[in-house]
């Protein structure tokens, strides 16, 4: 199996009606994207967590308006 190139990156998400924030992208599934910290946690909605203290949030797809990783460290 071929992971992708974005699972465990920092990528920056473009949010309809928000500026660009930042998170690590954890896992993928047919609706969306589990991410961990960054600024963009804090922004979503409690509810769509895995653990209430935790930083892990869910993401709809149909929130996204672009995507890209951040540059890695060399």
């Amino acid at each position: 199996m071929k992971l992708d190139p974005l699972f465990n990156r920092r990528v920056i998400f473009k949010l309809h009606g928000m500026d660009p924030l930042d998170s690590t992208i954890l896992k993928q599934d047919e609706t969306g994207y589990w991410i961990r910290g960054g600024t963009l946690a804090t922004h979503l909605n409690q509810s769509n967590c895995s653990v209430p203290e935790s930083d892990v949030r869910y993401l709809e797809f149909s929130r996204i308006e672009w995507l890209r990783a951040t540059r890695q460290r060399a």
